[in-house]
């Protein structure tokens, strides 16, 4: 299964290297840090100083922006899944280097789009999902625009907000993109609890971090426990986990392993997530993915 970004209206991967990307987001020319890119820019040095928006990273390990004209404001990106409407995204330039959207998710965003569409069509109902340390909504959204339940779980306020935000500018329905603020084991606990079961997950873990109560998440020690209670509450067929890692040092055979020891799945497929250049072959590695069907 190849899930590499080929593109989406408003994005151009424009060069990369050096530790840097050269992107074109909604129109505006951005050069941002990218750690993966260790090899040589293709590209000359007065191009890259075309970009009006730079990020540099800072001694205390955030960041800023530097914007050689006005700070960006109502920047749009728009993305029309096939099934449903199409959706529009503001974004914002974080000090981070985030615009609210990672870009190599966009096959992902069409995947989930298409399998919420064929539990409508296969099982005659709307499907119902999880979408764990969800991030803003894009993924959740294209599940959602399909009559699709999606649970979009993050222990994050200020990230819920902006995923609140997105689901008002597209009139999402609140019985179709309910936001929750929990962990993500605590919600799957009540799941549990409750008997809920759930047509697919999707879950991209962080390397490390602090849930809503403050606890510590390591994705290491974390991983396996997560993924034995997402099994809890997948139907027992024709459900899947979806399961994306940006953590250094693990590969996509690890994630492949982590899933078949938790289920006996009929099939799981694992490799890169990655952004093609706007003129060349070279693809940009940006994580690593792992596919699971009941």
């Amino acid at each position: 299964m190849e899930l590499t970004y080929k593109s989406i209206e408003g994005y151009e991967l424009i060069d990369s290297g050096e530790g840097r990307k050269l992107e074109k987001i909604a129109g505006i020319l951005v050069d941002r840090p990218s750690p993966q890119a260790i090899w040589k820019k293709k590209l000359s040095k007065a191009e890259w100083e075309k970009a009006s928006s730079v990020c540099v990273r800072t001694d205390d390990g955030g960041g800023k922006w530097k914007h050689k004209l006005a700070e960006p404001k109502e920047t749009f990106i728009k993305y029309k899944p096939e099934f449903g409407k199409e959706l529009s995204f503001k974004l914002r330039f974080t000090t981070f280097g985030h615009c609210g959207l990672f870009f190599e998710q966009v096959p992902i965003w069409q995947l989930l789009n298409e399998r919420a569409a064929l539990v409508q069509k296969k099982l005659n109902r709307p499907g119902k999902f999880i979408n764990l340390f969800a991030y803003t909504g894009a993924a959740s959204m294209a599940m959602a625009v399909t009559g699709a339940e999606v649970f979009h779980v993050d222990s994050a306020k200020g990230i819920l907000n902006w995923a609140r935000d997105w689901g008002t500018l597209n009139q999402i329905p609140e019985k179709n993109f309910r936001i929750i603020h929990e962990d993500a084991r605590a919600f799957l606990k009540h799941s549990v609890k409750k008997n809920f079961l759930y047509d697919g997950i999707l879950l991209d873990p962080p390397s490390w971090g602090h849930g809503k109560e403050k606890d510590v998440w390591n994705f290491s020690d974390e991983l396996q426990a997560l993924i034995d209670d997402c099994i809890k509450v997948l139907q027992a067929e024709n459900s899947f986990i979806l399961l994306t890692s940006h953590t250094h040092g693990v590969q996509h055979h690890a994630l492949k392993n982590v899933l078949n020891a938790a289920s006996d799945f009929k099939q799981v497929s694992v490799g890169e997530l990655g952004v093609r250049h706007l003129n060349d072959e070279r693809i940009l590695p940006a994580g690593i993915f792992a596919f699971a069907q009941k």
